[in-house]
C-alpha cells in the first residue's frame, strides 16, 4: 500500500514558524506600552464606552443574544480596541454562549481564525491567550478543535492539519483527528488523509476501527477506485489487532461491487458468514444492487433469499433495489410481489419503490396501469414527490390522451410541485403528438414567461411537428429565433428531423445544403442519419445521389445498417440495375449483416421483379431458417415472380404453403395467380381461381376486372393471354 509520508507537514509547519510576526509583536508592544500608560481622566473610559462595537458587545454578553454578536469582527474589535483587550472581549462572548450554543461559539472563533489568515505563528499564540482568558470555560484543544473544523470549512486542508500537529502538543484527542480524517475523506483529499493517518499511527491517537472505516471509504467511494490499498487495510487492521465491524466490511463491499468484482464480492460475504464476522444489512445490500445493476437479477435474488437464511432481515433498501431490478428487466409482476412481500412483512415501501414500478409499467407501455396504482396510492394517503409525478407524466403524454395529460398536469400544479423544462417537453411532446401544433407553441411560450428554459430537446420536437405538418420554412424561422434569442443551437438529432421534413416534401435539392451546414458546425454524421437521406434520394427516383452518399458513407467509415441496404436495394429494383443489385449484395454478405424480415423481403421482391426465381426462393428458405415467417407480401412476391415466368406448378406450390400457414391470399395474389394461368392459356384454371377468390370474399381490383371484363365478351383464350401480357 502506498504510503504518505507524514514529514511534510513537520516540514511546512517549520517553514510557518519562521514566518515574520510583526503585526502581532508590534501589536503586543503596542499594548504593553499603552497598559503601562496611566490614563488621563478626560478619556480613559469615555472614548473607549463611545466606540461603535462596544454596546454590541455589552447587549450580547448580558443578554447571550445571537442577534447583537453576529456581527462582532475580531479585526475591526482590534482596530477600535487594541489586541489584548479584544481578546477579552472576544472570551467574554464566548463565555456568555457557552456551554449549549456550540454554533455561535464556532462562528466568534472563526472570526479569530479569519483575523490570523492561515494556520501560523500569530494563530498558535493568540489560542492560548483566549484560553487563558476563558478561565478554564473551554480547553485549549477544544479552541484548535474549532480553529480546524473553519479551515476545513474554507478548504484550508493544510492549515487544518497544521493546527491538528500544534495541538498534538498539548494531547491530542482521537475524536478530532476522526473528524479531520473524515473530513479530508469527504473532500477527496486522499494525499493529506493518507498523511493524517499515518501521522496517527506514528506519533498519534492510535487508529480506532473508525477510523480504518474512514480510510477504507476513501479507497472504495472516492473517484479513483483503490481496492488493493483496501484490501491492504483489512490485513493491517487484522494485523494492528483491530477488528473490522460490519461498516467497515460493507464499505470494502461496496467497493468490490463498484468495480463490477460482483462474484468476488458475493464469495467474499459468505466467507464471513462461514467465519461469524459481523455483517449486516448493508453488506447484503451492497452485493444485492452490484448484481442487480449488472443485470444478473436472478443472482442478486440468491443473495436475498441467502441474506434471509441467514437471520437478517431485510430493509426497505434491499426490496427497493430488488423491484428496480427485476422492474428494469421487464419482470413487473414479480417486482409487484416483491412490494407485496414488504407490505406482509411489515414495511412499508417508499418513493424509491414505488417509482421503480411506475417507471418500468410506463416503459412497457402499461401507462393505465401505472396510472391506476398511482391513483389508488393517492387514495391511501400516500404522498407522491415530484419524481412520481414526472414519472406517471411522462407516460401518459407518451401514450395516453390528452384529458388525462391534462389531468395529471393540473394535479402537479394543485400540489405546488415546481413543473421543469422535462415536464414542460413532456406536455410539448404530447400536444406535438396529436397534431396540436399552435397549443404546443403556446405552452413554449408559457414556459418562458415563468422562467423555464427549454433545451434542444424541447426545440426539436417542435422542429419535427413543424415538419410532419410539412411547414419546413417555419421550422426553420423557429430554429433561427431560438438559436437568436435563446442560444439554442440545433444538435444532430435536430437535423435529423429537418432533413427527414426535407425528405419527405421531396426537397432533396436543400439536403446537401442542411448536411454541409451540419458538418461545418462539427457535427459527424451517423448511419441513421445517412440512411435517412439515402432513403429520400431513393424515393425521389435520385438513385445516382444516393448512391454517392452510399459511397461517402462508406469513406467516412460508417458502417451501413439494414435499412440502408433496404432502401438502396429497393431503389435498384425499380431503377433495373441489377449489376449494381449484385454488388449491393456482395458489400451486405462482406458485412456479415444480420438479416431482418424488412430486408429478407425486398431481396425477394428485387429478385422475383427480376425474374431470378432460384434465387429468390434461396433467400425464402434462407428467411425460414432464420426464423423469420414470410407474410402475404411475400408469398404474393413469389407466385407474381413464378407466374411472370410461366411456372405454375411453383405458384401453386406457394398458394399451398400459404393455405398451410393461415395465410389469406389478397386480391392482388390471386390476380397474379390468373394472370399467370392466362398467360399459359390455361382458361380454365384461371376461372376456377376467380371463382375460389370470390367465394373466399374478396372482390376484383381494377386490374382484375380490366382482364375479366375482355374475357365475358367471349374471346379466345390466346386473346386472354395477349391482354394479360398488356395489363403485365
Amino acid at each position: 500500500m502506498r504510503r504518505a509520508v507524514p514529514g511534510f507537514l513537520r516540514r511546512a509547519l517549520a517553514i510557518r514558524s519562521y514566518t515574520p510576526v510583526l503585526r502581532l509583536s508590534s501589536q503586543a508592544c503596542c499594548l504593553n506600552s499603552s497598559d503601562n500608560e496611566e490614563p488621563s481622566p478626560s478619556n480613559a473610559y469615555g472614548d473607549y464606552r463611545s466606540q461603535c462595537l462596544l454596546p454590541s458587545i455589552t447587549l450580547a454578553v448580558r443578554t447571550s443574544n445571537w442577534d447583537a454578536a453576529r456581527n462582532m469582527n475580531f479585526r475591526e474589535c482590534v482596530r477600535l480596541y487594541g489586541l489584548s483587550q479584544s481578546i477579552g472581549l472576544f472570551a467574554l462572548l464566548v463565555q456568555s454562549f457557552l456551554p449549549w450554543r456550540i454554533r455561535e461559539i464556532r462562528c466568534l472563533i472563526q472570526s479569530l481564525v479569519h483575523y490570523c489568515g492561515n494556520a501560523g505563528q500569530e494563530l498558535f499564540e493568540l489560542a492560548p491567550m483566549l484560553v487563558s482568558k476563558l478561565g478554564g470555560s473551554m480547553t485549549l484543544l477544544q479552541v484548535y478543535a474549532a480553529v480546524i473544523r473553519t479551515f476545513v470549512e474554507s478548504s484550508k486542508f493544510e492549515d487544518a492539519l497544521l493546527t491538528y500537529i500544534e495541538a498534538k502538543k498539548v494531547g491530542v484527542e482521537l475524536r478530532l483527528c476522526n473528524f479531520l480524517l473524515k473530513c479530508l475523506v469527504k473532500e477527496n483529499q486522499i494525499m493529506y488523509a493518507r498523511s493524517l493517518f499515518d501521522d496517527m499511527k506514528s506519533s498519534g491517537a492510535s487508529p480506532n476501527v473508525y477510523s480504518y472505516s474512514v480510510l477504507m471509504s476513501m479507497y472504495t467511494h472516492g473517484e479513483r477506485l483503490c481496492l488493493e490499498e483496501a484490501f491492504e487495510l483489512l490485513r493491517e487492521m487484522e494485523m494492528n489487532g483491530v477488528k473490522p465491524n460490519a461498516a467497515t466490511y460493507g464499505t470494502y463491499l461496496y467497493g468490490l461491487c463498484r468495480s463490477t468484482q460482483i462474484t468476488s464480492a458475493w464469495d467474499f460475504l459468505q466467507d464471513l458468514i462461514q467465519r461469524g464476522c459481523p455483517c449486516n444489512t448493508y453488506c447484503f445490500n451492497a452485493v444485492i444492487h452490484g448484481f442487480c445493476r449488472e443485470g444478473q437479477v436472478q443472482k442478486a435474488i440468491e443473495v436475498f433469499n441467502g441474506m434471509k437464511k441467514c437471520g437478517f432481515l431485510p430493509d426497505v433498501h434491499s426490496y427497493s433495489i430488488l423491484v428496480d431490478g427485476l422492474c428494469k428487466q421487464g419482470e413487473l409482476l414479480k417486482g409487484y410481489d416483491m412490494l407485496d412481500e414488504m407490505a406482509r412483512n411489515g414495511i412499508s415501501p417508499n418513493h424509491v419503490s414505488y417509482s421503480s414500478l411506475l417507471h418500468g409499467l410506463c416503459k412497457t407501455g402499461n401507462v393505465e396501469l401505472a396510472l391506476g396504482i398511482f391513483r389508488r396510492l393517492e387514495d391511501q394517503g400516500f404522498k407522491h414527490d415530484q419524481i412520481m409525478y414526472s414519472i406517471i407524466f411522462h407516460g401518459c403524454c407518451q401514450h395516453l390522451d390528452l384529458d388525462i395529460v391534462s389531468d395529471v398536469w393540473d394535479d402537479m400544479i394543485h400540489h405546488n410541485f415546481v413543473t421543469d423544462v422535462y415536464d414542460y417537453t413532456n406536455l410539448i411532446y404530447a400536444l406535438c403528438r396529436h397534431r396540436y401544433l399552435i397549443k404546443a407553441l403556446e405552452v413554449f411560450e408559457l414556459m418562458l414567461e415563468k422562467g423555464v428554459t427549454p433545451n434542444i430537446v424541447t426545440c426539436t420536437i417542435i422542429v419535427d411537428s413543424f415538419s410532419k405538418e410539412g411547414l419546413i420554412s417555419e421550422a426553420f424561422l423557429f430554429l433561427d429565433k431560438v438559436h437568436q434569442s435563446l442560444g439554442i443551437a440545433p444538435n444532430l438529432f435536430t437535423y435529423k428531423v429537418i432533413i427527414k421534413g426535407l425528405c419527405k416534401i421531396n426537397k432533396t435539392d436543400d439536403v446537401w445544403e442542411i448536411f454541409a451546414d451540419m458538418i461545418k458546425r462539427g457535427y459527424v454524421p451517423d448511419a441513421i442519419l445517412y440512411s435517412i437521406i439515402i432513403d429520400g434520394f431513393v424515393k425521389a427516383l435520385e438513385l445516382q445521389e444516393a448512391f454517392r452518399l452510399y459511397h461517402k458513407m462508406l469513406d467516412e467509415g460508417v458502417k451501413p445498417t439494414i435499412y440502408t441496404y433496404n432502401s438502396l436495394l429497393n431503389g435498384l429494383c425499380h431503377d433495373d440495375g441489377l449489376p449494381g443489385f449484385r454488388k449491393l449484395m456482395r458489400n451486405m454478405i462482406g458485412e456479415e449483416l444480420v438479416l431482418d424480415k424488412i430486408l429478407c423481403t425486398s431481396i425477394i421482391a428485387c429478385y422475383c421483379r427480376r425474374s431470378n426465381m432460384k434465387a429468390a426462393m434461396e433467400m425464402y428458405r434462407k428467411m425460414e431458417s432464420s426464423g423469420l415467417s414470410p407474410d402475404v407480401f411475400v408469398y404474393t412476391c413469389l407466385i407474381s415472380g413464378f407466374s411472370k415466368v410461366r411456372a405454375m406448378d411453383g405458384a401453386l406450390l406457394m398458394m399451398e404453403e400459404m393455405e398451410k400457414r393461415n395465410i389469406e391470399p389478397t386480391v392482388v395474389t390471386y390476380t397474379a395467380l390468373i394472370i399467370g394461368y392466362l398467360k399459359i392459356g390455361d382458361e380454365n384454371q384461371a376461372i376456377k381461381t376467380f371463382i375460389s377468390m370470390r367465394q373466399a370474399g374478396i372482390v376484383p381490383d381494377n386490374k382484375l376486372s380490366c382482364i375479366l371484363c375482355v374475357g365475358n365478351d367471349g374471346g379466345d383464350s390466346g386473346y386472354y393471354s395477349q391482354k394479360a401480357k398488356d395489363v403485365t
